[in-house]
């Protein structure tokens, strides 16, 4: 029997200043629509390639100056939701690239305030692997437009449409520094929703050093509908983004594994319609890249290429550092020594990278060793993490993997659970439940059950529920 206690009332939390929080975004392109990117609206999926190219804004042209001090001198390139042009600034001289943003989309109140708000949290990120954003603004003739750094070199899409497949090193090499981008805007609560060879920019250098660039995390816009607005490139779409699932580590973990593919065998795993890309997403494992090349390829690579593209999410690595950690490995199998590139960093993003493991690492070791169960699941009752006193009050063997509190007897003494988890994950609101567990003979244990809303900042669990079971007293029956 179950017996409700108070629930707690709490004054609604204020939306989170995050650049992607757990609603859904879609990311934007700065070059010309690749083949089979996709946008989706209410009646589902639509192809890009498809819009009247009237539907698109005409831009600025030569000579035109946006934002009284950008001086355009030409198009870079042109997405779903703007144009790229090539701009001087007129007092500096300098060269940027400025994205406009289409009409259509630029004057939704919604996507303008959400505009500035992301603009102002991506121009203060600072990694040696993203593309920088410079300046943002709204010009009375254009609109909306932001300024980043110009970059010199070429896509690792083009570099693999001339040249075939990169070296198990290189592609590691590319793939290494792709990670650790997405693992510092992940620290930061930001998600990227498109990762893709053509958002990966290989930069032209003085030195002999590989740069590589992550491009298009910095502007995005919120979901106006249940799925209307969703984006992505279908060739790297993770499974669960078909059915409206917001964009999320687990996603962008999906992306680098398809990217990992794509560079060890210089192709995407499933090409074709544009439905049975989909289809292949949803049914079909992606295969092994040893199998699709003529080299012998360590098997860790198909190893890493297999867990990141799992189709449940739950089944993929748990964050990007995990993935790294299975990359380093295979880096190790090839001779790739790390640590050069670690001293390469700057000694403020060395500290940085340091801190954030040793939190990472203290949270794993407070969590584990706390005596009360805990758990974080989301409203299907589906198990993200536990620690130990979860899973031996669950009678649970192993690990978490794949744990379902409905396959539990959790639900017995807890008739209320599933509804309680669902009012969590919608209404936000904590709810706190006694419940009564038998002992043996005529013990019974009274224990506090407390479900809150995990905050939307939280880098993996947003949109979870955080349960806590706390024993308070030993009653007869």
């Amino acid at each position: 029997m179950v017996l409700p206690y108070h629930r707690l009332m709490p004054e609604e939390r204020e939306g989170h200043e995050t650049l992607l929080p757990s609603i859904e975004r879609s990311a934007l392109s700065t070059k010309s629509a690749a083949p089979g990117q996709i946008q989706l609206d209410p009646s589902g999926f639509q192809d890009i390639r498809e819009t009247p190219a009237e539907a698109l804004q005409a831009g600025a042209r030569a000579g035109d100056v946006i934002g009284d001090r950008y001086v355009v001198e030409g198009q870079l390139g042109r997405g779903g939701m703007g144009r790229v042009m090539r701009v001087r600034h007129a007092a500096l001289g300098k060269v940027f690239a400025l994205k406009l943003i289409r009409t259509p989309i630029a004057t939704d109140p919604k996507i303008r305030e959400m505009f500035y708000r992301e603009a102002r949290l991506a121009s203060a990120l600072t990694h040696d692997n993203i593309c920088s954003i410079v300046d943002f603004g709204q010009d009375d003739t254009f609109g909306l437009f932001m300024v980043m750094e110009l970059l010199e070199g070429q896509t690792v899409h083009h570099k693999l449409a001339q040249s075939g497949k990169l070296s198990p090193k290189v592609a590691c090499d590319i793939l290494w520094q792709v990670a650790d981008a997405v693992r510092f805007i992940h620290s930061r609560a930001i998600l990227h929703g498109d990762i893709k060879t053509a958002n990966i920019f290989l930069v032209k250098t003085t030195t002999q050093r590989r740069l590589v660039k992550l491009l298009d995390f910095g502007l995005a816009r919120p979901d106006l509908g249940r799925i209307e607005g969703i984006s992505g490139t279908p060739e790297y779409l993770a499974p669960e983004r078909q059915d409206g699932a917001a964009t999320s580590q687990a996603t962008d973990i999906y992306a680098l594994g398809i990217v990992c593919f794509e560079l060890l065998t210089g192709r995407v795993p499933f090409t074709g319609e544009l439905s049975d890309v989909l289809l292949h997403h949803k049914l079909t494992a992606v295969p092994a890249p040893s199998k699709h090349v003529t080299e012998p390829l360590d098997t860790r690579a198909d190893e890493l290429v297999a867990r990141a593209t799992a189709k449940d999410p739950a089944n993929r690595h748990p964050d990007v550092q995990s993935f790294m950690y299975e990359l380093r490995a295979l880096m190790g199998m090839l001779g790739m020594e790390q640590s050069g590139r670690r001293r390469a960093l700057a000694p403020e993003a060395a500290r940085e990278r340091r801190d954030l493991d040793h939190r990472v690492k203290a949270a794993a070791e407070v969590f584990g060793a706390i005596s009360l169960p805990m758990a974080s699941c989301d409203a299907t009752g589906r198990v993200r993490v536990a620690n130990q006193a979860f899973l031996e009050f669950l009678g649970v063997a192993g690990d978490v993997a794949g744990l379902q509190l409905k396959d539990s007897a959790l639900p017995e003494v807890y008739p209320t659970l599933f509804r309680d988890l669902e009012e969590v994950a919608t209404k936000r609101r904590p709810i706190k439940r006694v419940i009564y567990l038998h002992e043996g003979g005529d013990r019974m244990i009274e224990a506090a059950v407390l479900l809150t809303p995990a905050p939307n900042t939280a880098e993996v669990t947003a949109g979870e529920a955080h349960l806590v079971i706390h024993p308070l007293r030993a009653v007869s029956s």
